[in-house]
């Protein structure tokens, strides 16, 4: 039911995609006869009212290339959990352009409702001699599950592809390269339900599929070991901040607008390991898959509510001890450079979340605290530092909140993957 060209983006200037209207069901429909000929048994035409209907609802998309429509992507929503592409079709004179990919890039950066917060299942079905549609989407991200016999009547059988939304790992030493022809072969190892199609090859001597097995994780046992690293970690964070603390109860020249920083530090670290603890019961028989949601708030908290102000309030606590401002400065700008590293690496929670101008702009005042609050305990008059301490304290807080109510679930934006699966190293 899908047809398309092979991945590469438009090279013509003047294509655009958008919905469709209803202004277009006369080019579609003669543009889904002209993609999907009733006697190729590779394709199946859309039905009667098919297309109509999709475009009502919103549910095509276009290519127009100089003012004609030259592609287009019917997808279909048969429940909230799924996403399916229903027809993928590029006029046979425009093909080998980019058009089909572009579509299907379109709809799966934004084809699904932005307001969901859980990612859908995307999935399609396409003819096994289908090869131009499978190389699309093989590289797009797309697995074949399982061949589905007969799936539109006698004769006619069926690749159940699937959208792979998060990494997975294939097993380096379980992989097949097995030629396209080789129907017996590969249907025999797609029949296991352990191993799927991954790529579409061209060697010398005609097109293969790879087909690889995926690992299988236990991902309750996995959740478990995040959870007790988790708490472990925060735990530890909660001892020092605590120490720190306590020796500045201690002492009445400890600056209070530090003070205040650790109080608050401990509070936000304590509610971290109060989640993690919440986090564990549901694993063990809440069960509600609220996993990711808890981990996050725990995440975010430990780190910009712990890590951060306690780490700034070291070299500010430093510069107030110490009898030399050289020192207290220097001190404070080696954490300062810490910071600022770490805020640019794969390492903090920050990474996981999609980053903009703002929270740029805001990890810069984090990083730049130090070496700031160092200076306005050693030279500035002590408002000073109680309008350093609320900068930080905002800075935080908003950091805090754009993760928590601004952003999604934690990922990996930063890092570019081309496949939506690894090869175990």
């Amino acid at each position: 039911m899908t047809t398309g060209s092979a991945g590469r983006r438009p090279r013509s200037s003047g294509a655009s995609i958008h919905d469709a209207t209803e202004a277009d069901i006369a080019e579609l429909v003669a543009l889904d006869e002209a993609c999907f000929p009733p006697d190729d048994e590779t394709q199946k035409p859309a039905a009667p009212g098919e297309i109509e209907n999709a475009v009502r609802e919103g549910r095509v998309r276009v290519v127009r290339l100089d003012g004609r429509v030259v592609g287009f992507l019917r997808r279909e929503t048969p429940s909230m959990h799924h996403l399916y592409i229903g027809a993928l079709g590029v006029h046979p004179d425009h093909r080998g352009q980019g058009f089909g990919a572009a579509l299907l890039d379109d709809m799966l950066d934004s084809g699904w409702a932005p307001e969901r917060r859980e990612l859908p299942s995307v999935s399609t079905v396409t003819s096994p001699q289908n090869l131009a549609m499978l190389g699309l989407l093989l590289s797009r991200g797309f697995v074949v599950r399982t061949l589905m016999p007969d799936y539109f009547g006698p004769g006619k059988d069926r690749f159940y592809c699937q959208y792979k939304s998060r990494v997975e790992y294939v097993d380096p030493d379980d992989r097949f390269i097995v030629p396209v022809n080789g129907a017996v072969q590969w249907s025999a190892l797609l029949a296991s339900e352990s191993y799927q199609i991954t790529a579409l090859l061209w060697l010398p001597s005609g097109p293969a599929f790879e087909i690889s097995r995926f690992e299988k994780d236990d991902l309750g046992a996995l959740q478990s070991d995040e959870t007790n690293a988790s708490v472990a970690f925060a735990s530890g964070i909660l001892a020092s901040i605590t120490f720190l603390l306590g020796l500045s109860f201690a002492y009445a020249t400890f600056p209070d607008a530090v003070r205040i920083l650790l109080m608050g530090a401990a509070l936000a670290t304590t509610s971290s390991l109060i989640i993690y603890a919440n986090t564990s019961g549901e694993l063990a028989r809440l069960r509600t898959n609220s996993f990711g949601r808890y981990a996050k708030w725990g995440n975010v908290l430990s780190e910009f509510g712990g890590v951060f102000p306690f780490l700034v309030s070291l070299p500010v606590t430093f510069a107030e001890v110490t009898s030399s401002l050289t020192a207290a400065l220097l001190a404070a700008l080696l954490f300062s450079a810490a910071l600022f590293l770490y805020d640019r690496s794969a390492f903090t929670i920050s990474a996981r979340f999609r980053q903009s101008g703002w929270t740029r702009s805001l990890s810069l005042v984090t990083a730049a605290a130090p070496l700031a609050g160092a200076a306005a305990i050693r030279l500035a008059p002590s408002w000073l530092t109680w309008a350093w301490t609320g900068a930080v304290a905002l800075a935080l807080i908003s950091r805090s909140y754009i993760c928590l109510a601004r952003r999604g679930d934690e990922a990996t934006p930063n890092i570019a993957v081309d496949r939506r699966w690894q090869i175990r190293r």
